[in-house]
């Protein structure tokens, strides 16, 4: 049948990689001492260098050539952030998300991922939707929702494109459109979303 709408999503493996390359002194997995790439950082990103802060964010989020911190990490992004890094809010947004880090908070989750949006991050747009639609840190409202998820599926997010069709199915914000619903779950299928799949192959509808 499907999910209301798809949940919040989360960046993946592409950032981890970065930062434990630019990071991690080799042939270590964790450091209680500040490695020279760490302090190389720390220079620039006290020159002002705003993806050395993030990437500084991600060192002491991870622990990587220097002793996890996750208080310092949070400073490194914030500050990442006010310079203009999307990926840094989004991050910022996740962390409070999932609350396994730092302490869960939607509020603060809900303000970097609208953050990140702003600055043009199409998953940040995605998960602005998803809070706005589930009212998680934020007051529910069926037509942000839309808007968000249109601005994400101008980006080709399959997942906004999934979220859009499933509004118009069920009259969420929008007036209910079973043929505008499958336009938007055709264009989601065509990225090989199972889940837009599904709901078109539950109405004998191609994609």
């Amino acid at each position: 049948m499907g999910m209301r709408h798809q949940p919040f999503r989360i960046c993946g493996i592409a950032l981890f990689i970065l930062c434990t390359t630019a990071c991690r002194p080799s042939g270590t997995q964790q450091s209680t001492s500040m490695s020279p790439r760490v302090e190389h950082l720390i220079l620039n990103a006290k020159h002002g260098d705003g993806s050395s802060m993030y990437q500084l964010g991600r060192c002491y989020e991870l622990g990587d050539g220097v002793e996890q911190d996750m208080t310092v990490a949070v400073e490194w992004y914030t500050k990442a952030a006010g310079k203009g890094l999307d990926q840094a809010a989004l991050e910022l947004g996740n962390l409070f998300h999932l609350g396994e880090k730092v302490e869960h908070d939607p509020s603060r989750a809900f303000k970097w991922f609208r953050r990140a949006a702003e600055l043009g991050n199409t998953q940040g747009m995605l998960n602005t939707g998803v809070a706005y639609a589930t009212g998680e840190g934020v007051e529910q409202n069926d037509q942000l929702a839309m808007e968000w998820y249109l601005l994400a599926a101008e980006k080709e997010d399959i997942y906004a494109m999934h979220n859009i069709g499933w509004m118009y199915a069920n009259g969420e914000g929008v007036e209910a459109d079973q043929t505008i619903a499958a336009e938007w779950m055709r264009k989601s299928a065509r990225f090989h979303y199972t889940p837009a799949q599904d709901w078109l192959a539950e109405r004998g509808l191609d994609w």
